[in-house]
């Protein structure tokens, strides 16, 4: 299982980036994208962004991605934080979302839950 993230932007121009994160098994060829978007679920009725700052795999024993992100308040590039009304400020916060793989279950977790690199390790089959 390999974890990817991309970012795709517009140059010359004030649209905000889009990121995702994608996990791909190499034995069957399946792209798995966690969907984001559900972070930002119980702050529907504010004006808020995300940026990935990390990801990678959970301890458990099912295929379980970790996303950690900060949120913000989304504001325009001519604007600042002090020109949202505070009801619709998100706040300046850091997250950490478990997405399994098998039952579609996203959720927030503690930030201090690790985070690994690889999910299958493979032991070196030249040292005898």
């Amino acid at each position: 299982m390999l974890l990817a993230k991309t970012e795709l932007w517009q140059y010359g121009s004030d649209a905000p980036d889009q990121q995702q994160v994608l996990a791909l098994d190499a034995a069957t060829g399946e792209v798995y994208e966690p969907e984001l978007e559900a972070m930002l679920q119980d702050r529907k009725d504010k004006q808020c962004a995300l940026r990935v700052t990390d990801a990678g795999f959970s301890s458990d024993k099912n295929v379980i991605i970790l996303v950690r992100a900060k949120f913000s308040t989304a504001h325009e590039v001519d604007e600042t934080e002090s020109g949202v009304p505070t009801a619709k400020r998100c706040g300046d916060t850091e997250e950490t979302w478990s997405f399994n793989y098998a039952t579609g279950e996203v959720k927030q977790v503690g930030n201090t839950e690790p985070s690994h690199l690889f999910k299958k390790f493979l032991p070196n089959r030249q040292a005898k």
